[in-house]
């Protein structure tokens, strides 16, 4: 059962509005979080993912904020544990996330213009929730920049931008208080999921507010107000900037708000989320925002506020030449004559794509070749990036070879040496073992074959005849893979 600390039930007693009750607000708190999951677009349909669930008898409950999400209702049988180990999670077709934290991408994209110039940011991006989220509905348009201050939960956010497919994903990772001075009106849409007190998630961690602390809310307010004053500065005129928190109290939520309309009295406007969804009006405040608590919906509590920047958006040339990495060199003539013809061999026409085609020096005398989307380089002269492009083939003495990354996001595009496995075989793929095949075959001219698993790409193998050698990265390989969430309900 929950620990909720006597100070926060006396601090949000005097917060609530008239139409929430105290005590269905501490009930609902001390119940267990249902569970959500969102189907990534980029990797699949929502309508498949649903089959899915319910084949292995799952009943699914539609969540009102997003048309990709849902709750599935563990009433007969309760999901596995290990559920990140079901194939279609590894594969990037689903995203295990809370249904609340779904409302703030619905509500920077609700009503934006997207095209391929379009630039985003994400300020505080780790896990890839939302990131991933903002890829799927926008489908890979733009530049999507995620950010993230921990270093111990970078990797986390590369694995999952790797996993659900993301190809216009540059990482960084710093302070979020550095945008608004290094990139002054540069994007077209910001998030800001601000690091907070965490009081909306005590339905799924119930020492979130055992030692709940007025002066640790405060001093989480001083740092949301730094942050979302750097977020509106990095944001071009005319451009959307979506605030949001997993918090309760005022002074995390409406108080940070307030500071920056009185910081930019004449430059900020609210755009009101009252219509955002059917019934939204439900936890709509008299500002405009949405403060979600958790006896509303039945979610984990959330706020969610959206501003315009007004004013008409000139853009701005970077202050060096934009062509130029400090790493990168652009490929040789004869490098080109190698690297065309040898995606041609996966049926990839990778010729209209050789201007956004840069070469990176690797380990061991290898030359790296990775594909960076035209916004880059010019974002590159701005900021310090620490991961961006997709890593498409190593050259070395024995020739091109093409990497995992290239795979899993762009295997879509690949429609020869294609070898399609069962669910058996995919799991074995993904415990990284060989797939010995029930007949000796012939290997193809190329021996370097995708694997895929329901026409999804898992990942590179090599074809010996008698069996499929595994070349799935050490760092991907999950002992305890599964294709059948039935079988491994707790």
């Amino acid at each position: 059962m929950a620990q909720i600390s006597q100070h926060f039930i006396e601090h949000i007693e005097k917060q609530l509005p008239q139409h929430i009750s105290l005590e269905e607000l501490l009930a609902a708190c001390q119940r267990p979080l249902r569970k959500s999951v969102r189907a990534n677009l980029l990797k699949t349909t929502t309508s498949e993912l649903r089959d899915q669930f319910e084949k292995a008898g799952y009943s699914l409950l539609p969540i009102p904020w997003c048309d990709e999400g849902f709750w599935v209702d563990e009433s007969t049988q309760p999901l596995p544990d290990n559920i990140g180990n079901w194939l279609p999670h590894l594969q990037g077709q689903c995203y295990i996330q809370e249904a609340s934290s779904m409302l703030p991408v619905k509500a920077l994209l609700h009503d934006l213009e997207v095209n391929d110039h379009s630039k985003f940011l994400d300020m505080a991006a780790a896990p890839g929730s939302k990131t991933t989220q903002l890829a799927s509905l926008t489908h890979n348009q733009g530049l999507i920049v995620a950010n993230e201050l921990s270093s111990t939960r970078l990797k986390g956010l590369y694995y999952n931008i790797q996993r659900c497919g993301l190809e216009n994903t540059a990482l960084r990772h710093a302070d979020g208080r550095q945008f608004g001075q290094q990139t002054p009106e540069f994007f077209d849409a910001i998030l800001l999921d601000a690091p907070c007190g965490g009081e909306g998630t005590v339905r799924k961690d119930e020492q979130a507010l055992a030692n709940w602390d007025i002066n640790n809310v405060r001093s989480m307010s001083e740092l949301q107000k730094e942050l979302i004053v750097s977020a509106f500065k990095a944001l071009k005129p005319g451009g959307r900037l979506v605030y949001s928190t997993c918090t309760l109290s005022r002074e995390e939520n409406q108080d940070v708000c307030k500071h920056l309309l009185m910081t930019y009295p004449e430059q900020v406007t609210v755009k009101p989320l009252n219509t955002l969804f059917t019934n939204a009006d439900q936890a709509i405040t008299e500002e405009g925002y949405l403060q979600v608590y958790p006896s509303i919906f039945d979610c984990e509590g959330f706020f969610v506020a959206s501003f315009e920047k007004l004013g008409k958006s000139v853009e701005k040339e970077p202050a060096e030449p934009a062509s130029k990495f400090t790493h990168l060199t652009k490929p040789s003539a004869k490098q080109l004559e190698m690297i065309v013809p040898y995606f041609n061999i996966f049926g990839w026409d990778l010729a209209p794509l050789q201007d956004e085609l840069w070469v990176k020096k690797g380990k061991a005398n290898t030359q790296e070749i990775w594909l960076i989307g035209k916004e880059i380089p010019a974002l590159n002269q701005r900021l310090k990036l620490n991961r961006f492009g997709v890593k498409l083939l190593e050259l070395n003495k024995h020739g091109p070879k093409i990497q995992h990354q290239a795979i899993t996001t762009l295997g879509h595009h690949f429609t020869q040496q294609i070898v399609e496995l069962t669910a058996q075989q995919a799991s074995e793929y993904y415990q990284g073992k060989d797939i010995f095949l029930p007949a000796p075959e012939e290997p193809p001219k190329h021996k370097e074959v995708i694997v895929t698993y329901q026409q999804n790409p898992l990942g590179l193998a090599k074809h010996l005849g008698n069996k499929l050698k595994n070349n799935l990265p050490r760092e991907l390989v999950r002992d305890k893979a599964f294709s059948e969430l039935s079988d491994h309900a707790r």
